[in-house]
């Protein structure tokens, strides 16, 4: 995942504040937070940001996925934000409605996860220090080109220079879209 942000497509139901998450799991909205800053950063957690950057609300049911939980949302039956108090009856259809919205982002998580679409963040940054090497090894090539230049610099001028540098651009051009290539690939293609 790249930058923490929320998908297109995620019910707003999934999506929770810290507090809300502290008050379910009976934990401080500090270790939430701490724990959340480290999924971001570690594992690409999808959260929607204010206008300061701040973090206001986290994909419960990610959250949850990454943490290896699969709390049943319906059993925390939180206080309603909404000013009014609801009847036992409300309480437990929102608390149904939540809880079917969790499970369904926690099964599409997964399916994401089978299909290969989601990659561990670890990996991802792995690959990138690998191909990161590739591309250095491959722009190392250009101090040999020196002599070179010079002589043909010596015989046609700029031209001459022109021309080698021409053919070398070309040939970087292969060697990091190698290296590319070589990244995108399946671990099993690589082998």
């Amino acid at each position: 995942m790249t930058e923490a942000t929320t998908a297109v497509d995620t019910p707003r139901t999934v999506m929770w504040s810290i507090s809300d998450i502290a008050s379910r799991d009976g934990v401080s909205k500090q270790s939430v937070s701490k724990k959340v800053a480290d999924l971001i950063e570690r594992q690409g957690l999808s959260v929607e940001r204010d206008e300061r950057g701040r973090v206001s609300r986290v994909n419960v049911a990610e959250y949850d996925h990454l943490r290896g939980r699969t709390d049943n949302p319906s059993k925390s039956q939180r206080p309603s934000t909404s000013g009014r108090e609801l009847s036992q009856s409300e309480s437990y259809e929102e608390a149904l409605r939540q809880k079917t919205w969790h499970e369904a982002e926690r099964r599409r998580l997964e399916l994401e996860s089978l299909k290969g679409a989601l990659v561990p963040l670890a990996d991802i940054t792995v690959a990138l220090g690998e191909v990161a090497g590739d591309i250095i090894q491959v722009l190392d090539r250009l101090p040999a080109l020196a002599d070179d230049l010079a002589a043909a610099i010596a015989r046609e001028g700029s031209h001459g220079a022109r021309t080698i540098l021409k053919a070398e651009v070309e040939r970087l051009r292969t060697g990091i879209a190698d290296a590319l290539d070589k990244a995108l690939k399946p671990p099993s293609e690589t082998a």
